[in-house]
C-alpha cells in the first residue's frame, strides 16, 4: 500500500466515523430538542381519521386495535407490535402507511395519509410513542387566570379566560347591551319568559352593576326560574305523560315534573339531585320525595301490546337507562358499546354489561300496571284530604255519636274514598333472593348470551368511591365523585350551551374523541372545579357568575370585522343571540298578551290544537281541551303524547322524547311562520295584545307604538311603524266590507278595528326579533 493509499483510507475511516458520530448526534438532538409531539392534539386525530374504523372498538384488522395503548403495543396477529416505540423505520404500521404496494398499503381505501401526518406518527413513535387519554378523560384541573391588556373590561374569572383568547386572535369584545335588550335576555334565560316592564325601566333609569345584580337575584328567586329550567331537563329525562310504542296509552309521570320543578326552585345542589334520581330508593328510608325523583328513569317506553315480550322490553329500558345516564352525566355516547367496544373511546364491550347491571335488577318487568308505583295526588287534592282526615280523627274521638253525626261521618268518607290518587312508576329494588343475573349480550342481541358480569364501571374510568355500595347509590355516589372527570364538565357546558346557544365543548352530548374539543378548555376546566367545589354544585350559584360576566352582558350585535373572522361566535367577541326554544315561543306570547295563566305544577293540561292531531288507531284516548287557567299554562305543562307530540311545539324543535335528547338543533322552515300566524294559541294571544292596544290613549299609530312595546321592550323605528300602521289601515279595509271576519275558535269576531289590529299584533308576534334572543 502506498502512503498515498494509507493517507486516503485514514481520512475516508475518519470521515466515515465522523459521519456516524454526526448522524448519532443529530439522531440524539432531534430526540432531547424536537418538540414533543401532542398525542390527543395531532396523533389522535390521525388515527380516528384514517385508522380506526379498521383497528378500532368495531374491528381489529390483523389483530391490530388503537383503541386502547395496551393493544396498540402489543404483539399483532403475526407475532410482532405494530408499533416498536423509538423506533419507527422497522414499525409495520410505517411500512404499511408508506408501502406503495395497493395489496399492503394502509388506508386500503381511501385517500393516503399525507406527507405531514407519516412524519407526525413518525416522530411520534421515535420519541417513545407515549400515549395519552382523551382529555375529557382526565381530571380538571385548577388553571391560573390568564392576563389580559384590556383590564378594566373584565368584571369576573370567566371574562379573563374569553378576553385573553380574543386578544390572542386580535379581536375585541363588544359594548355591553342596551338596558331593555340585555334586561330581556336576561328574563328569558333565567325563568324563560319576557321581564315585567317596570324591571326594564328601573335598569334604563340606572343601569348599574348594582341594579343588574339586584334583578339577577330577583330573577333567580322566581319561582318562574324552576319551571324554565326543568323544562330543559324534561328532554334529558325523556318525560312524557305516556308509554311510548304503538298503543302510547296514558301514564301519570306529572309529580316527577313538580318535583324537578321544586328541586330547581329549592336550588337542591346538583350531586343531590343526582344522586336522587339514580337511586333515590335507595338512601336510607327514602321520603316520599325521594321516591318521586326516582321517576326519571321510570320514564322510559314500555309496551302494552298484546302479544310481545315483556322481558324484550324490560331489557329495552335497563338499554336506554344506560345509555341516558352515560349522555345525561358523562356526556360520552355509549349506546354503540351494546354491540361492541367503543369505535373511538375507550370503553369495552364487556363494561357496557358490568354498567348494565347497575340497573337490571329493578322491579319494574314492562307490565301494562307499571308496577312499581306509588299514589300521588295535586296540592289541592292533598289538603282536601289531609282536611277531611283532621275532621275524621277528631269527630270519632268523641265518646259519643249520634246518627246524624254518624250520617255525617260516612258522607266524609265517602267524599275521602273519591278522591283517586295517580299511579306514579317509581324505582325499587329487588330483593336479595330474587337478584337476577347479567350477562354480555353478543353483537347487542339480548337473547344470545355470552359471559356472566358484575355491577361496575369502565376502565378508563375512576374506580366507585371507597367504601360506596356496588349498586345503583353507589353509582350516583361515583358520577359526582371529586374523581370523575365528566360529570362537572359535561354539567356547566349545558348550562353554558343554554345560555350562549352553543357550548364550550358544542357537542354537548359527545365528549370523546369524535366531539368538537373545547373552544376554551381552561375556562370548562374553571367552572367545572368552581362549580363543585366552590359553588358547592349549585346551579343558581353557577348561573349568577356567568350572566354577571362581561362576556354575557355584550350587545349581540355583529359588525362586518366579526362576521368575517368569527362568523358563529366562537370566540365570543359579541353577545349571544339565539332563537327562543319551542317553550319560550308559546309562552312569550300568552305571556305579552297577558293571558298566561300563573298556575303551577299539576297534571298536564290539553291547550288549543288543530282538530284531528289524535286520530290514531287502537286508542281511545281524545283531546280533551283544557278550560279556565288550565288553556293557556305554560308549555312546560302541556301533555306530551310519543306518538303525536304536540304539533306547534314540534314545528319548534321539540323532541318527541322517545330517548334523551342532550341539546335541540335549530332550524329554520316556513312551517314555524305558518304555526305563529294560524295557530289558534297565537290567533288567541294576538287578540288579546290587541284589545291591550285598543284600550291604551292616544291615536292607532300611538295605540300600535304601545303594542310593540309590549311585545319588545322598545320602541319601533319610525319606517317599521309606518310599515306596521299601512298593515293595519290594509286590513281594516280587507274586513270593513263585511265578507270577512277574524274567528276565535268558537265566536266570530266582526269589528274591523279589532280585526286589524289583531292582525298587527299577529305580525309583531312573528317577528324575527320576538322569536329570537338578543
Amino acid at each position: 500500500m502506498t502512503l498515498r493509499n494509507f493517507h486516503n483510507d485514514i481520512l475516508l475511516s475518519s470521515l466515515t466515523g465522523m459521519a456516524m458520530v454526526l448522524v448519532c448526534c443529530l439522531s440524539c438532538s432531534e430526540s432531547q430538542t424536537t418538540d414533543k409531539v401532542d398525542f390527543n392534539a395531532e396523533v389522535r386525530p390521525i388515527i380516528n381519521s384514517k385508522c380506526i374504523s379498521c383497528h378500532g372498538g368495531v374491528k381489529q384488522s390483523g389483530g391490530f386495535s388503537l383503541l386502547f395503548e395496551e393493544d396498540a403495543l402489543t404483539a399483532t396477529k403475526s407475532g410482532t407490535p405494530a408499533i416498536i416505540p423509538s423506533e419507527a423505520h422497522i414499525s409495520e404500521m410505517i411500512k404499511r402507511i408508506e408501502s406503495t404496494d395497493p395489496d399492503e398499503r394502509m388506508p386500503p381505501e381511501g385517500a393516503p395519509l399525507s406527507k405531514e401526518e407519516i412524519a407526525t406518527l413518525k416522530k411520534w413513535i421515535n420519541q417513545g410513542a407515549q400515549w395519552e387519554d382523551h382529555w375529557a378523560f382526565i381530571p380538571p384541573k385548577n388553571p391560573e387566570l390568564p392576563a389580559v391588556d384590556q383590564e378594566d373590561w373584565v368584571k369576573n374569572p370567566i371574562d379573563q379566560f374569553i378576553l385573553a383568547k380574543l386578544e390572542n386572535k386580535g379581536l375585541t369584545p363588544t359594548e355591553e347591551a342596551p338596558p331593555a335588550e340585555l334586561i330581556r335576555r336576561l328574563s328569558l334565560d333565567v325563568i324563560g319568559l319576557p321581564p315585567r316592564q317596570e324591571m326594564v325601566e328601573r335598569f334604563q333609569r340606572n343601569p348599574s352593576d348594582k341594579t343588574y345584580e339586584a334583578i339577577v337575584d330577583e330573577l333567580l328567586a322566581s319561582p318562574r326560574y324552576g319551571e324554565h329550567w326543568a323544562a330543559m331537563w324534561m328532554d334529558l329525562a325523556r318525560y312524557a305523560d305516556t308509554k311510548g310504542y304503538q298503543k302510547d296509552r296514558h301514564r301519570p309521570m306529572w309529580k316527577f315534573r313538580d318535583w324537578t320543578i321544586n328541586a330547581f326552585n329549592a336550588n337542591m345542589p346538583f350531586d343531590q339531585f343526582t344522586i336522587e334520581q339514580i337511586a333515590g330508593d335507595l338512601l336510607p328510608t327514602p321520603s316520599k320525595d325521594q321516591l318521586i325523583a326516582t321517576g326519571f328513569h321510570r320514564n322510559t317506553m314500555t309496551n302494552d301490546e298484546s302479544g310481545t315480550d315483556d322481558e324484550e322490553f324490560r331489557v329495552a329500558a335497563v338499554l336506554d337507562r344506560v345509555n341516558t345516564t352515560w349522555e345525561v352525566w358523562q356526556g360520552i355516547t355509549f349506546a354503540c358499546v351494546q354491540c361492541h367496544s367503543h369505535p373511538y373511546d375507550p370503553i369495552r364491550h364487556d363494561e357496557y354489561y358490568e354498567f348494565y347491571a347497575f340497573f337490571n335488577n329493578t322491579r319494574d318487568a314492562d307490565t301494562w300496571t307499571d308496577s312499581p308505583t306509588i299514589p300521588v295526588y295535586t296540592d289541592i287534592e292533598a289538603a282536601e284530604r289531609a282536611k277531611i282526615m283532621h275532621w275524621l280523627d277528631s269527630t270519632k274521638s268523641h265518646n259519643t255519636v249520634n246518627y246524624q253525626l254518624s250520617s255525617l261521618i260516612k258522607e266524609k268518607e265517602t267524599a275521602l274514598e273519591s278522591i283517586k290518587p295517580d299511579p306514579l312508576p317509581v324505582m325499587a329494588e329487588l330483593p336479595a333472593g330474587e337478584k337476577r343475573k347479567t350477562y354480555v349480550f353478543e353483537r347487542g342481541n339480548w337473547m344470545t348470551h355470552g359471559d356472566q358480569v358484575s355491577p361496575g364501571v369502565p376502565g378508563s374510568m375512576p374506580n366507585l368511591p371507597k367504601d360506596a355500595p356496588n349498586n345503583r347509590l353507589g353509582l350516583a355516589q361515583w358520577l359526582v365523585n371529586d374523581d370523575n372527570p365528566l360529570t362537572a364538565r359535561v354539567t356547566v357546558n349545558r348550562i353554558w350551551g343554554k345560555l350562549f346557544g352553543k357550548g364550550i365543548v358544542e357537542t354537548q352530548e359527545d365528549f370523546g374523541s369524535q366531539g368538537i374539543p373545547p373552544t376554551h378548555p381552561e375556562l370548562l376546566d374553571w367552572l367545572a372545579i368552581h362549580f363543585r367545589e366552590t359553588q358547592t354544585w349549585h346551579i343558581k350559584k353557577l348561573l349568577k357568575t356567568i350572566v354577571m360576566s362581561a362576556t354575557y352582558r355584550q350587545s349581540s350585535t355583529v359588525t362586518p370585522e366579526l362576521l368575517e373572522k368569527d362568523p358563529a361566535n366562537y370566540w365570543l367577541a359579541r353577545g349571544p343571540r339565539v332563537r327562543l326554544s319551542a317553550e319560550q315561543v308559546h309562552d312569550q306570547a300568552l305571556a305579552v298578551s297577558g293571558l298566561l295563566s300563573g298556575k303551577m305544577l299539576g297534571p298536564s293540561v290539553m291547550p288549543p290544537q288543530p282538530e284531528g292531531i289524535w286520530q290514531v288507531i287502537n286508542n281511545p284516548e281524545k283531546w280533551v281541551q283544557s278550560t279556565g287557567d288550565d288553556r293557556h299554562r305554560r308549555g312546560l305543562y302541556t301533555y306530551w303524547r310519543r306518538t303525536s307530540p304536540y304539533p306547534s311545539m314540534m314545528a319548534f324543535d321539540s323532541p318527541s322524547r322517545e330517548v334523551c335528547v342532550n341539546r335541540r338543533i335549530s332550524t329554520n322552515t316556513p312551517l314555524q311562520a305558518l304555526v305563529t300566524l294560524n295557530d289558534p294559541v297565537y290567533i288567541e294571544a294576538a287578540q288579546a295584545l290587541a284589545k291591550k292596544m285598543s284600550i291604551s290613549e292616544g291615536s292607532v299609530k300611538d295605540q300600535i307604538a304601545y303594542g310593540y312595546e309590549l311585545a319588545l321592550f322598545e320602541a319601533p323605528t319610525e319606517a317599521t311603524l309606518k310599515t306596521l300602521v299601512a298593515l293595519y289601515e290594509e286590513a281594516k279595509d280587507h274586513f270593513g266590507n263585511g265578507k270577512f271576519s277574524l274567528v276565535n275558535l268558537d265566536q266570530e269576531i266582526k269589528d274591523p278595528d279589532m280585526n286589524a289590529k289583531t292582525i298587527v299584533a299577529n305580525a309583531i308576534m312573528n317577528l324575527d326579533v320576538f322569536v329570537t334572543k338578543n
